[in-house]
C-alpha cells in the first residue's frame, strides 16, 4: 500500500518567509545594514536583517555616510574599557564629534548630557558652557563611553582647551560664585575685588608701613622725651645733652611712672600723667625695668608694661615711641644675684621687645654697645656694677642718634 506524503501547509509558509527573510539580509547586507555585516560566516545572514530591524533602521534606506554616523553611535554605547573602540580608529575628531550628538547641527551645545563633544579634542569657538560662559571650555566633554562629564579647564576663556585634552585635569562639578550665580567649572571667574583693576596696589598699601632705623642728627631729639628710672637720671646730669625733656627719678617703676612728680612744666612740678595732657612730643624714649626685677613675675611685669605702652599711646598718639631694653648688670653680680642677673633680664626684654611694631612702636637694645666680650655689662664702664660711669652716660644718646625714625622720608 503506498503512503501517501503531506505537506503542512504552516511548515511551507515558515520556509518561504525564512527564504524571503535571507534575500533581504543577503540585499540588505550589502546596502542600509551592511554596518551589523562583520565576516559572513560568523553570524548567520538573518542575524543581519534582525540587527537592523531592533534598531529601527530602515532596510529600504541606502547605506554610506548615515550607516557610518550610526555605527560610531552605537561604538560609543560601549562601556568603556579605557581602549578606544574599534569603529573608531582611523575617523577624524570632527566626524566623530557630530555622529555622537546624533548629527546635531548646532556646535554651541557643547556639554549637552547625550555625549556631544565625544573625543573632547575639538569645541566650537561659539561653545558655551552649562553656566551660560562663552567659550568656557568643554564642562560637557565626554569619555570614551558618550557619557558627559564635567571637567575643570586648565585654560583661559575662551582657548578651547578641556580636559579631555588635558587628561591630568580633576573632575567636578559646577562651582557656585558670590552672587547666586553658578558658572561652568571651566569657565574663569573674573576678579570682583573692589579696586582690584583700578588699583593694582591696593592690597600692599592696606599694608602697615615699616620703618627703618637711620642715623639722625642732635636736633632730632629737640621734641624728644625720655622717662625712665637712675639710669636715665645719670644720662640727664652727665651726658651734656641739654635739648631732650627728661622725665626721671631714681626708683621710678612701671606700676608708679605715671604718678611721679618729677616733670617740669610752665614752672610747675607735674606728675608724667599731667605733664603728658599739657605737652606734646615728637619722640618719647621709655627705659625703665631693673627696679622691678624683685618684684612679681614676668608676667605680671609685662601686664603693667604693656599697659604703660598703651596709656602713653592714647596720650601721646602721634608721638614715635621707643621702647628700651633693660641694661645689663656687670658679670660678677649677674652670677652673684638670684635677682639682678642678666639671663632674667633677657627673659624681659624679649618680651619687651615683642611690643615693637616696626610702625609706632621700635625696640632698642642699648646692650649692643655697653657690653664686653662675655656679653654683660663692661666692668670699665661701671662704678656699681649696675650704673653707668658719668662718661659714658652720653652712650645712650649717641645710640639712639644711630637708631632714628624719620617717617618723613
Amino acid at each position: 500500500m503506498r503512503t501517501r506524503k503531506h505537506t503542512t501547509p504552516l511548515l511551507s509558509a515558515l520556509a518561504a518567509s525564512m527564504l524571503c527573510a535571507s534575500l533581504t539580509a543577503a540585499v540588505s547586507a550589502h546596502g542600509a545594514f551592511e554596518k551589523y555585516d562583520t565576516d559572513g560566516w560568523g553570524q548567520p545572514i538573518i542575524s543581519v536583517l534582525m540587527q537592523g530591524l531592533a534598531h529601527r533602521d530602515s532596510f529600504w534606506e541606502p547605506g554610506g555616510a548615515d550607516a557610518q554616523d550610526n555605527s560610531l553611535l552605537l561604538a560609543s554605547s560601549q562601556s568603556n574599557t579605557g581602549e578606544i573602540p574599534d569603529v573608531l580608529a582611523g575617523q577624524r575628531e570632527a566626524a566623530i564629534s557630530g555622529s555622537v550628538s546624533g548629527r546635531q547641527q548646532d556646535a554651541g551645545a557643547a556639554g549637552s548630557a547625550n555625549g556631544s563633544g565625544g573625543s573632547g579634542n575639538q569645541q566650537s569657538p561659539e561653545a558655551v558652557g552649562s553656566g551660560g560662559q562663552p567659550g568656557a571650555g568643554a564642562a560637557g566633554s565626554a569619555n570614551p563611553s558618550g557619557t558627559a562629564v564635567p571637567q575643570q579647564d586648565s585654560a583661559p576663556t575662551g582657548s578651547g582647551n578641556n580636559a579631555a585634552s588635558n587628561p591630568g585635569s580633576p573632575q567636578h562639578t559646577d562651582t557656585a560664585v558670590p552672587g547666586g550665580s553658578s558658572h561652568d567649572a571651566g569657565s574663569v571667574v573674573p576678579d570682583t575685588t573692589p579696586g582690584a583693576e583700578q588699583n593694582p596696589d591696593a592690597a600692599a598699601q592696606a599694608e602697615p608701613m615699616q620703618y627703618a632705623f637711620t642715623e639722625v642728627p642732635r636736633e632730632y631729639f629737640d621734641d624728644a622725651l625720655f622717662i625712665g628710672d637712675s639710669r636715665v637720671t645719670g644720662v640727664e646730669l652727665y651726658s651734656g645733652w641739654d635739648n631732650l625733656t627728661y622725665y626721671a627719678e631714681g626708683g621710678m617703676t612701671v606700676y608708679s611712672m605715671f604718678q611721679s612728680k618729677t616733670a617740669q612744666v610752665d614752672g610747675q612740678t607735674l606728675t608724667i600723667e599731667e605733664a603728658l595732657r599739657k605737652r606734646s612730643f615728637g619722640k618719647i624714649y621709655l627705659e625703665i625695668g631693673i627696679n622691678e626685677m624683685g618684684t612679681g613675675t614676668v608676667d605680671s611685669f609685662m601686664e603693667a608694661y604693656e599697659a604703660a605702652v598703651d596709656y602713653l599711646r592714647e596720650l601721646q598718639p602721634d608721638a614715635i615711641l621707643y621702647v628700651c631694653g633693660i641694661m645689663y648688670v656687670e658679670q660678677s653680680k649677674s652670677e652673684s644675684d638670684p635677682i639682678f642677673n642678666n639671663p632674667a633680664i633677657q627673659e624681659r626684654n624679649d618680651r619687651i621687645a615683642a611690643l615693637a611694631d616696626g610702625e609706632n612702636i621700635f625696640y632698642l637694645d642699648i646692650n649692643e654697645v655697653v657690653t664686653d666680650e662675655t656679653g654683660n655689662l663692661n666692668p670699665d664702664y661701671t662704678w656699681d656694677e649696675v650704673h653707668l660711669l658719668g662718661k659714658y652716660d652720653v652712650i645712650w644718646l649717641e645710640y639712639f642718634s644711630s637708631h632714628g625714625i624719620v617717617k618723613d622720608s
